[in-house]
C-alpha cells in the first residue's frame, strides 16, 4: 500500500512539475539588451533581431539597444553587416517580473570582394569620346542572331520634316550627282527645292536653338563669369559660336563649356 502511495506522489509531482515548466516557456517575458562587439567595448548600431520561426522582430536603435517581448522557449537571430550572424536562445529566468538587460556580442566578418580594375579616363571630354567610342562584347551569341533576324522589320526613326518641305534629295552630293544626275541638278538648282532645304535644316536644327535660347542666356553667362553690360555682349559673341551643342548635352555640359571659354578669353585679352 505504502508503495503505491509512493508511485502515486511521484508521479503527481512530475506532472506538476511539467506543467509549471511547460507554462513557463509558453507566458510571455520582456527583455531588453544590447549588441556589442566581441571585446563589449563599442556596441553595434541598427542589428536586426528575428524571433526563430516567427515574423515578428525588432531594430536595435544607434546604441545597439532593443527591448523585445518574447517567450522563454524562444530563439533570437541576430544579424548586422560586417558581422556574423548568430543564433541567441533566450536564457531561462526565474524569476520574470524583474526586468532582464543583456549584452550579446557579435563576431567581425570580414566580405571577400571580386578584384576590379580601375582606368584612368583623362579630361571629362574625353571620357565622353571614350565612352561613346567603346565596344561592349555581346557575351550571348544567340542574342547577335536575334538582332540580325530582327534587323529586316526594324522600323527607321519619323521624318520630322513635313511633307510640303522634304525635299527630292536630303543632302544631294557627289554619288547622287553621278547615280541620279537628274534629281540631283533638280534638288540643287531648283528655288522651289532650295527653300525647302533651307526650311528642313531649320526644323531639324530647331531643337538646337531651342536648347541655346535655354541655357545661354545672358543671366546665365552674367552667373558664371561675373560680367555685365558691353563687356558681357562681347563675351557672348565669342563664346556662341564655340559651343558644342549635342541632344544629350545638359544645363551643366554648357555651363562647363561658357566657363572653360571665359578662362580663353580672359587670357585672350590680356595677350592684347
Amino acid at each position: 500500500m505504502l508503495r503505491i502511495l509512493l508511485i502515486l506522489l511521484i508521479l503527481f509531482f512530475f506532472f506538476k512539475s511539467s506543467s509549471a515548466t511547460s507554462i513557463e516557456n509558453d507566458s510571455i517575458i520582456s527583455i531588453s539588451g544590447q549588441i556589442v562587439t566581441t571585446t563589449g567595448i563599442s556596441s553595434i548600431p541598427l542589428a536586426h533581431l528575428i524571433i526563430k520561426g516567427k515574423r515578428s522582430g525588432q531594430i536595435c536603435d544607434s546604441l545597439g539597444i532593443f527591448h523585445l517581448q518574447v517567450k522563454q522557449s524562444d530563439t533570437l537571430i541576430i544579424s548586422a553587416l560586417g558581422f556574423k550572424t548568430q543564433e541567441w536562445a533566450i536564457p531561462f529566468i526565474f524569476d520574470t517580473t524583474l526586468p532582464k538587460f543583456f549584452q550579446i556580442p557579435l563576431e567581425n566578418m570580414a566580405y571577400l570582394l571580386n578584384e576590379v580594375n580601375v582606368f584612368a579616363f583623362g579630361t571629362w571630354n574625353e571620357f565622353k569620346d571614350d565612352f561613346i567610342k567603346l565596344e561592349i562584347k555581346n557575351e550571348y551569341e544567340i542574342n547577335s542572331q536575334i538582332t540580325k533576324e530582327l534587323a529586316p522589320y526594324n522600323t527607321k526613326p519619323p521624318n520630322i520634316i513635313p511633307p510640303q518641305y522634304r525635299t527630292t534629295l536630303v543632302d544631294p552630293g557627289i554619288g547622287d550627282a553621278i547615280g541620279t544626275p537628274a534629281s540631283y541638278l533638280f534638288t540643287k538648282f531648283s528655288r522651289k527645292e532650295k527653300s525647302k532645304r533651307k526650311v528642313s535644316k531649320m526644323i531639324r536644327k530647331e531643337w538646337r536653338i531651342k536648347k541655346y535660347n535655354e541655357y545661354y542666356t545672358s543671366a546665365i553667362v552674367a552667373e558664371h563669369t561675373g560680367l555685365k553690360g558691353e563687356a558681357l555682349e562681347d563675351f557672348m559673341t565669342y563664346c556662341g559660336p564655340k559651343l558644342e551643342i549635342t541632344k544629350i548635352s545638359s544645363r551643366y555640359d554648357i555651363a562647363e563649356q561658357i566657363v572653360k571659354n571665359y578662362k580663353w578669353y580672359i587670357e585672350l585679352n590680356k595677350a592684347k
